[in-house]
């Protein structure tokens, strides 16, 4: 008699594609963290790179209780954002098994990869993690004290008269005081909580820290912040400028485009269009006529995303340096001159309106309003200049993501 033995099974899933989910989750977790306040990514972007990561989380959920020592490797790693992927999708499971695992891991973490546990930590529900995140910032590590800090500050759990955070704050690792300021970035401060050090913390040599303090400075409508970027902005400050750019009042519009008309490209034309004053659109205007092919097709790029029309036109190669590698000059740079005719027309039909604006971003008028269409058009950074802009009258539209 012939026979023959059932097959087992060994997986419910093919493990190969686990781990393909995983370093698709870790690549766009990546691309999530470059996009957050791009000034080309619109929010159908962002939201699609969301559906995308949820996807994949969900096709790593199909691994069930295997799901672990799949991602082992991930998990216990070298690389950020693997680690990122590894602990979302385990504290996403919300077993308590699995969030052991994950808090075992963070607390062995050290550098980007502790980053990483931190951002799983703060987007993935917190239902096995609080209260490892409360000791954490009481009695861990600065480095992990400060990551809980974060994680807590996003699931609102975060005492805000925390006597270790205000140590934190004023840590001179940046890599300790920056998510300790961002865990700060859309709470208040409750009654009778000492005033934060942003004066100590700002004027200190990490651009890094000087972000996440005017990040907070800015979304919670502190009055001084203007003075200080026009400061700092005076000063070559390139968060300085950013800010400057985004928050600069009608009656400065002229001496900030004089500024930014001497800082070196490509800066020069995405403050400028960052800026998106009717002084701005004419500076751009006239640099789309420079000779410097760089700098016109940079102006032609400022053009487009203040008034949301192209200049495209001539496409030019760049002359590669003597010094050049040999691939730069088989493969020359290439830019795209601005059509200096259609520029003029789209001066003449739309000047006078633009010159009556008040900051334009892709053809949008953002001074007072936000409409539908416009959040669906322009990108995420002029979406939280807009904010910061309502924020410094003392209205709180949007707080971008503290992660």
């Amino acid at each position: 008699m012939v026979a023959i033995a059932p097959l087992v099974r060994r997986y419910r899933f093919i493990p190969e594609r686990i781990t393909l989910h995983a370093e698709e989750l870790a690549y766009l977790w990546q691309r999530r963290r470059a996009s957050l306040r791009a000034p080309d990514i619109t929010l159908p972007d962002f939201t699609y790179l969301q559906e995308r990561i949820e996807a994949h989380l969900q096709g790593l959920l199909v691994a069930g209780d295997e799901l672990a020592t799949m991602l082992d490797g991930f998990l216990h790693g070298d690389q950020r954002d693997e680690a990122f992927a590894a602990a979302w999708a385990l504290l996403r499971s919300e077993q308590p098994d699995a969030a052991r695992k994950v808090l075992e891991a963070f607390a062995a973490a050290r550098g980007p990869v502790l980053d990483g546990f931190a951002d799983a930590l703060a987007t993935a529900p917190a239902t096995h993690t609080a209260p490892t995140l409360q000791a954490a910032l009481a009695h861990g590590s600065p480095a992990h004290a400060a990551a809980a800090a974060l994680a807590l500050g996003c699931h609102r759990q975060l005492d805000a008269r925390s006597p270790r955070l205000a140590g934190l704050l004023l840590e001179a690792s940046p890599a300790v005081a920056v998510p300790a300021w961002r865990a700060l970035q859309a709470l208040d401060s409750p009654p009778g909580a000492a005033p934060l050090p942003f004066a100590a913390a700002l004027w200190g040599p990490s651009p890094a820290v000087r972000q996440a303090v005017l990040d907070v400075a800015v979304w919670r409508g502190e009055p001084w912040v203007l003075d200080v970027v026009r400061q700092l902005a005076a000063e070559g400050d390139e968060i300085g400028l950013g800010w400057y750019a985004a928050l600069c009042p009608a009656d400065e519009q002229d001496a900030a485009v004089a500024l930014f008309a001497g800082r070196p490209l490509p800066q020069r034309t995405a403050l400028a269009a960052r800026l998106g004053r009717p002084a701005a659109i004419r500076a751009v205007f006239d640099w789309m006529a420079d000779p410097d092919p760089i700098l016109a097709a940079a102006a032609a790029e400022a053009w487009e995303r203040m008034t949301g029309l192209s200049v495209e036109g001539e496409r030019k190669a760049l002359p590669a340096a003597a010094s050049a590698d040999p691939l730069e000059h088989d493969f020359p740079a290439v830019v795209f001159l601005p059509d200096l005719a259609k520029a003029r027309q789209h001066w003449a039909t739309h000047g006078e309106r633009w010159l009556a604006g008040g900051c334009w971003c892709r053809g949008f008028d953002l001074q007072s309003t936000m409409t539908s269409e416009a959040q669906y058009c322009i990108g995420l950074q002029a979406r939280w200049d807009f904010a910061a802009r309502a924020a410094q009258i003392g209205t709180r539209l949007l707080v971008p993501p503290m992660v």
